[in-house]
C-alpha cells in the first residue's frame, strides 16, 4: 500500500534528522577554535521555510517562527518591516504578497486591514504542519513584553519609496516607544543609507547598521563615512580577515545564513558580533 505524501515526508524527515544529528556531533566535537560571545540573532525568526537540517515549515516574520527561535535560545530575533498604506508597521519579507500568501499587491499600497491575519500559504511540504498568518510589529513588540528577559531586536527596515521614509522611522519609533522597548536592543538595518540618517535625525542613539548587499569594501567604506554603527552581510561573501578588519575599527559585523553544522561552526570561526542564522538550535549548542 502506498503511503500518503504527508506520512512519507515524516518518514523521510526521521531518517535524514537522525543522519544530520549525527553529523553535527561529528563536527561539533572536531571544532577547536575558541569562539567569543556571539549573540544568536533567529533571522526572520526561525530561518527560512526548509525540507531538510533540519525541515522547518514554519513561514518567515510569523509568530510561531519567532517563538521557535526563542524556544531554541535565540537573544533575539531579525524581523522585515514593511508598512501598510495607513501607516501600520507588518512582517512581511517579499515584495509582494502573493509570495507567501493567496492575496496580491503590494503591502504599502493595501490597509492594513487587507493584509493582517491573511494565512500564510507555504505549499507542500510544508502546508500541514503551519498555520500562521501574517503579524504586525506591535504583535511582536506585545509577545516580546511578556518574556522575563528583554531580547535584541533587529528591523530590516523594507520601504520602498523615499517619500515615506518621515512617515515610517515616525510609526516605527513611536511604536518601539508605546511598548518602552530600549533602543540600545534595537538594530535598525537597510541598504538605504538615507533611510538610516533619518532614524538617525529622530533617534541619535540608534544603533544603524547598513545592508552589504554583498559588496563588502564598499559596504565598509561607507559605514566609516556616514558613522554608522556596523554592517550586516552575507556569510559566504566575506573571509575572516575582513570581519577582523572591520571590527579592529570599531565596526559591528553581523554574518546571516547557516543552516548545517558545518555551516554553522564556519559563520562562527570568522568572528562576527552576532548570526542572524537560520538554525538556531544548533548555532547554541555549538557555542556550549
Amino acid at each position: 500500500m502506498l503511503l500518503k505524501p504527508v506520512v512519507l515526508w515524516v518518514v523521510l524527515m526521521g531518517a535524514i534528522g537522525g543522519s544530520g544529528y549525527l553529523g553535527f556531533r561529528s563536527h561539533r566535537s572536531a571544532s577547536s577554535r575558541p569562539h567569543p560571545h556571539v549573540l544568536v540573532i533567529g533571522h526572520a525568526g526561525s530561518g527560512f521555510l526548509s525540507p531538510v537540517s533540519p525541515f522547518n515549515p514554519l513561514p518567515p516574520n510569523s509568530m510561531g517562527s519567532i517563538k521557535k527561535a526563542f524556544e531554541d535560545g535565540a537573544d533575539g530575533v531579525e524581523v522585515d518591516v514593511q508598512l501598510s498604506k495607513d501607516n501600520t508597521p507588518i512582517l512581511y519579507h517579499d515584495v509582494l504578497l502573493d509570495s507567501f500568501t493567496d492575496a496580491a499587491g503590494l503591502i504599502d499600497t493595501l490597509p492594513a486591514a487587507r493584509v493582517l491575519g491573511l494565512p500564510y500559504r507555504a505549499g507542500f511540504p510544508y502546508e500541514p504542519f503551519q498555520h500562521e498568518t501574517i503579524i504586525s510589529l506591535e504583535q511582536l513588540l506585545k509577545y516580546l513584553g511578556t518574556r522575563q528577559e528583554l531580547s535584541y531586536l533587529q528591523l530590516d527596515l523594507r520601504n520602498r519609496l523615499p517619500e515615506h521614509h518621515p512617515a515610517y522611522v515616525q510609526t516605527v519609533l513611536r511604536l518601539l516607544a508605546k511598548y518602552n522597548y530600549p533602543l540600545p536592543k534595537v538594530a535598525f538595518i537597510s541598504p538605504d543609507v538615507a533611510l538610516l540618517e533619518q532614524f538617525r535625525t529622530a533617534a541619535p542613539t540608534a544603533v544603524l547598521l547598513l545592508d552589504a548587499e554583498g559588496d563588502f569594501e564598499g559596504t565598509r567604506q561607507k559605514v566609516l563615512q556616514h558613522r554608522f554603527q556596523g554592517f550586516v552581510i552575507a556569510s559566504k561573501v566575506v573571509q575572516r580577515a575582513q570581519v577582523q578588519q572591520a571590527k579592529q575599527q570599531g565596526l559591528q559585523v553581523i554574518l546571516f545564513g547557516g543552516r548545517s553544522a558545518s555551516a554553522i561552526a564556519g559563520i562562527l570561526d570568522k568572528g562576527p558580533d552576532a548570526i542572524e542564522v537560520n538554525n538556531v538550535r544548533r548555532l547554541r549548542k555549538l557555542l556550549e
